[in-house]
């Protein structure tokens, strides 16, 4: 699975008028039930995109992550 965080949208007015939005784009809409389970997120929807190679959007509710900051955390735990 292959997923990264972002979104070309920027219209201010329509993210004032909807829920936060926790967007991450992946190669397959299948991804988008995988990462749901992985994390215990709930997908709202998923969006085609067109973009090469993450054609898909997975909008999951909630406020955005970060899977290099999920990453980060870890870089300092003692094994």
């Amino acid at each position: 699975m292959f997923g990264l965080f972002g979104s070309d949208r920027n219209d201010d007015e329509e993210e004032e008028n909807t829920e936060a939005e926790n967007r991450h784009a992946v190669t397959s809409p299948e991804n988008c039930d995988k990462m749901a389970k992985k994390y215990g997120w709930e997908l709202d929807r998923v969006e085609k995109t067109g973009r090469v190679p993450l054609g898909y959007d997975c909008v999951f509710k909630g406020k955005q992550t970060s899977f290099w900051d999920m990453w980060q955390d870890h870089q300092d735990a003692e094994e």
